[in-house]
C-alpha cells in the first residue's frame, strides 16, 4: 500500500475511529503523531539530514531513535502522564505502519513506558552523575545550551543502553562481545 505523508495519518485515525476509539482519543493520537513527527524533523536537521515528512524520516527510524524521543521528552520535564501517553500512540502507530508494510519492524517494540514513583538508588546516583556533567559542561566549558542538551540525551542514551545488561553475570560483556 503506498500512501502520502498525510494519508499515512489520516489512514490511522481513520482505522482507531473504527476500532472505536473517542473523537477525543482521536484526537489526542493526532496531537502525539504531530509531535513525533515535529521532533524527528527537527532531530534529523540537528544531524545534517533533511527530511520533512514521515516517509522520509522512515530510512532513520530505529529503536534507538525512538528511545531519544523518550529521553528528550524526559530531559525537557514533560509530564510522565503525557510521556507514557505519546509512547502508547506511537506503539500503535508502529504498529500500524508495520502491518502496512510501511516499516520492516515494529521499532516502539520494547520501548517501556517511563515509571511513576520513587527513583532507586541507582537511578538517583546516575542523574547526581549527569547533573554534575552537565554543570561542568555549561560552567567549565562554556558550552552552549543546545551542545549541553545534545550531550546530555547522548550520556542519557548510553547510560540507558548500558543499564539493559547485567556486565556481573555476563562476564563483564556488553552485546556483541564488547
Amino acid at each position: 500500500m503506498q500512501l502520502t505523508n498525510n494519508e499515512i495519518v489520516k489512514d490511522f485515525l481513520n482505522h482507531l475511529l473504527g476500532e472505536g476509539k473517542s473523537a477525543v482519543s482521536v484526537k489526542n493520537y493526532k496531537s502525539d503523531v504531530a509531535h513525533f513527527l515535529a521532533w524527528a524533523v527537527l532531530r534529523l536537521k540537528s544531524f545534517g539530514t533533511y527530511a520533512e515528512n514521515f516517509l522520509e524520516i522512515t530510512p532513520f527510524i530505529n529503536h534507538d531513535f525512538f528511545g531519544s524521543y523518550k529521553s528528550f521528552m524526559v530531559e525537557n520535564k514533560t509530564k510522565i502522564k503525557t510521556i507514557n501517553r505519546r509512547l502508547s500512540t506511537l506503539r500503535g502507530f508502529s504498529r500500524y505502519l508495520t502491518s502496512l508494510q510501511v516499516l520492516d519492524l515494529d521499532f516502539m517494540e520494547g520501548i517501556q513506558n517511563v515509571g511513576i514513583g520513587t527513583p532507586t538508588k541507582a537511578q538517583e546516583k546516575t542523574q547526581d552523575i549527569v547533573d554534575r556533567f552537565r554543570e561542568s559542561l555549561s560552567k567549565d566549558k562554556k558550552a552552549s545550551p543546545n551542545t549541553v542538551k545534545n550531550y546530555i540525551s547522548d550520556v542519557r542514551n548510553f547510560l540507558a543502553w548500558t543499564s539493559e545488561f547485567d556486565i556481573d553475570n555476563q562476564k563483564g560483556k556488553l552485546p556483541n562481545g564488547i
